[in-house]
């Protein structure tokens, strides 16, 4: 992808094309020109999320809202689930873009013992309270919060979601486990979003990603995206062709090339 925008952007008029290599440069030093001033998505929506602990990065939101707003505007209607949720962060970010009569669905551990235990533990009340915060208008029945293992997580047969996020536990087992549940429940057209793929310390994540995709060829890669700062990936599948899945034949020319390492 890198390489792609590196030829787009020749194409820029002079002035525009130096000021855009000028802010990379700043960028890839960690910073930002004082007279660059954050656009609406920063400044409105990130910093409410971002005031929430977690590690979802101003990319990994602008990728999760692009791709929800694009499902909304598509006509894809269907609940939202988290496998793995911290104190809430990424949680708040898909309850803003929840349309009338859905859901989100949250499983997280919380306090019960893990292998990887996190620190300060939340609570399903701090999740909901963080939540509430964010977005003042939550309905109670919109909000949906398991306090279990995800292999202990029980979804009614009629479950349907359009995007779902796995973030849960790290091992082959745990995070093949997630993406077979997502998939059982994922609508055409749906979006799995894969956290830390590809990281050095969490090999199992990226050969269930595999596996995952040698098992499942109805599905595809819809984004492979670096992360500023972190070591793993989002890896984003979607299920469906593009002639039968609106959002893969809308986004997946735009994302889909694997972002340079």
């Amino acid at each position: 992808m890198k390489r792609s925008l590196k030829r787009l952007l020749r194409w820029l008029p002079g002035p525009l094309y130096r000021g855009l290599r000028r802010l990379s440069w700043h960028l890839g030093r960690g910073g930002m020109p004082s007279s660059i001033q954050p656009g609406p998505f920063l400044s409105r929506v990130y910093a409410r999320v971002n005031a929430i602990q977690g590690w979802l990065k101003p990319e990994d939101a602008a990728q999760f809202s692009l791709l929800l707003n694009a499902q909304s505007g598509l006509g894809l209607r269907g609940d939202i689930l988290e496998i793995g949720c911290y104190h809430g962060r990424s949680s708040a970010l898909l309850a803003l873009h929840l349309q009338p009569d859905e859901r989100l669905v949250v499983c997280d551990a919380f306090d019960l013992p893990v292998a990887e235990p996190y620190a300060p533990t939340p609570t399903p009340l701090t999740l909901r309270s963080n939540l509430q915060g964010v977005v003042p208008g939550l309905r109670g029945e919109a909000l949906e919060i398991h306090r279990c293992l995800s292999h202990e997580l029980r979804l009614p047969e009629s479950a349907r979601f359009r995007f779902v996020h796995v973030d849960g536990a790290h091992d082959e087992a745990a995070c093949a486990h997630d993406l077979r549940l997502a998939a059982r429940h994922l609508l055409p057209g749906g979006i799995i979003a894969v956290d830390d793929y590809e990281h050095p310390h969490y090999p199992g994540v990226a050969a269930a990603a595999r596996g995952f995709l040698a098992a499942n060829p109805d599905f595809q890669v819809l984004g492979d995206v670096n992360r500023v700062g972190a070591l793993g990936r989002k890896l984003y599948l979607c299920r469906g062709q593009p002639n039968r899945a609106p959002v893969v034949g809308m986004i997946s020319p735009v994302v889909a090339e694997q972002s340079a390492r």
